[in-house]
């Protein structure tokens, strides 16, 4: 008991100081970048943030427990062609979304397959896995995006609630409630922690280590997809190449909140403080006319950072 006390003491610090480097990194680009600090500017910090929000749910589970799925990025790209491609032949958005989310789970169920049954350390599986789905999603259309102009698709990704807050905002936060409670007050949750902190005491406990992996696994992909079908409403089209290098910043965001690479540590609200962290700092160097290029190397020094907390928590690997 008196561990358990002391690990919520430390998630507590951890998530102020994240915090802290929030609501920092927010003040200094109020006042070293033009426009910053208006509403529609941080609607659209908030709106850039939906897309890797959504998906760092799922990513905080699997790495609480101790995993790691680098494919998400590719499952965006497959499941918004798999949505555009459905909506734009049948013109049924409801099955366009359905299978699009079918698909996600799909592929999540087969990194958790591959992890639990065939024992691949997850890295490798699903850097494989990458490599499998991001083919797929240029297979379907050979390379070619899709352009998906059902204005009932459209409102998913572009449409606002009573014209102020962005509906794919909304759905970002429902996720990170619901994945919230469920970690926090529910038996799936206490169990997600316990893999990830001690597998083999877990599965002397009685419990089914494999199984809560599994639906772990596909959960993420479940979340993936959905990022994929707001990727594709936002822009309008399907993209095959869409969620290319998402992964860093979904792995950056969990690790900067708080969870440990080697598991057992970790909370949804430091997640989504690190995800505001990656969407502030891009939204931010952007209005200060920075390169991309040099955006790039600022989030890759901002993952390194997030990497060596981790390590000085005592995340690190000997």
């Amino acid at each position: 008991m008196e561990a358990v006390k002391k690990q919520k003491r430390i998630d507590l610090s951890t998530e102020m100081t994240v915090l802290v480097a929030c609501v920092g990194l927010f003040i200094i680009f109020s006042v070293i970048a033009p426009n910053f600090l208006t509403f529609s500017n941080v609607m659209n910090v908030f709106l850039y943030s939906a897309v890797t929000g959504i998906c760092a749910t799922g990513m905080t589970l699997v790495i609480i427990s101790g995993g790691l799925d680098i494919s998400v990025g590719s499952v965006v790209g497959l499941t918004g062609m798999v949505a555009g491609l459905v909506i734009a032949g049948t013109g049924n958005v409801a099955l366009g979304i359905f299978l699009a989310l079918l698909t996600g789970a799909g592929c999540g169920a087969l990194n958790g397959l591959l992890v639990t049954r065939f024992k691949i350390v997850p890295i490798i599986a699903t850097l494989a896995t990458m490599s499998i789905f991001r083919g797929m999603a240029m297979l379907t259309t050979n390379g070619q995006s899709q352009i998906v102009s059902a204005d009932a698709f459209k409102w998913l990704g572009r449409g606002y609630l009573l014209d102020v807050v962005p509906y794919c905002v909304i759905i970002m936060i429902a996720m990170f409630i619901i994945i919230g409670y469920v970690l926090k007050n529910t038996p799936f949750g206490r169990k997600t922690y316990s893999i990830g902190g001690n597998p083999e005491a877990s599965r002397l406990a009685g419990m089914n280590v494999k199984g809560v992996r599994f639906v772990i696994y596909v959960l993420c992909g479940l979340f993936a997809g959905l990022s994929g079908i707001v990727t594709a409403s936002q822009t309008g089209t399907a993209i095959p190449s869409a969620g290319e290098g998402l992964e860093m910043d979904v792995i950056g965001a969990v690790v900067l909140g708080g969870a440990s690479m080697s598991g057992g540590k970790g909370s949804i609200v430091g997640t989504l403080l690190g995800v505001l962290i990656f969407a502030i700092l891009q939204n931010g160097l952007t209005l200060l006319n920075v390169m991309s290029f040099w955006q790039t190397i600022a989030k890759g020094i901002v993952l390194v950072i997030a990497v060596m907390l981790d390590v000085a928590r005592g995340g690190g690997y000997e």
